[in-house]
């Protein structure tokens, strides 16, 4: 039982460090590194993934509030932090493409009201369950950016949203299995 910890501890330092380039500041920094050039499939992928990652953010946040698990709450703070980067960063590249970014609030995917209803283990099983399938769609849409973008940073990126995603599962499983 002891390796548990140990082994989300690694996982989840594997899907930051794959996951995760050094905090952009907003502006030029963040906008000044993609290629004007893009097509629909990136345009899509950019614009679903900004409220998918605010949605995302605020089901981390009660994650990193509420969890009974060190390393449950850990793996939660570094979403929240990579998601708000993450934001950043294709919010500038819809200006730099000449496109608005989405403005639907961010709201947590659904399933996440019933967290309020438990605590302990029962709130980290049910917040588990609920970032994995978060985590999922997040590789289902950079999928769909690999096979059909054209914009040489979103495909990049998608690459990297599915490696560090599938890692941040992978843990999540893992935790799941131990519960």
């Amino acid at each position: 039982m002891r390796r548990l910890p140990v082994l989300l501890a690694l996982l989840t330092a594997a899907a930051l460090i794959s996951g995760c380039d050094a905090p952009r500041p907003p502006g030029p920094t963040a906008t000044a590194a993609v290629s004007p050039e893009f097509n629909d499939a990136d345009l899509t992928f950019v614009r679903a993934l900004i409220p998918h990652h605010r949605a995302g953010t605020e089901l981390a946040r009660i994650g990193a509030d509420h969890a009974s698990r060190p390393e449950l709450r850990t793996l939660a703070a570094a979403v929240v932090t990579t998601q708000q980067d993450e934001v950043t960063r294709l919010t500038g590249w819809l200006t730099v493409w000449g496109r608005p970014a989405p403005s639907a609030p961010a709201e947590p995917p659904a399933g996440a009201a019933a967290l309020a209803k438990t605590s302990g283990t029962a709130f980290d099983g049910t917040f588990a369950r609920l970032l994995t399938d978060h985590q999922r769609e997040a590789v289902r849409l950079a999928e769909a950016e690999t096979a059909g973008g054209r914009n040489r940073e979103a495909l990049a990126f998608a690459r990297q949203v599915q490696a560090s995603r599938t890692a941040q599962i992978d843990a999540l499983h893992v935790f799941l299995r131990k519960t």
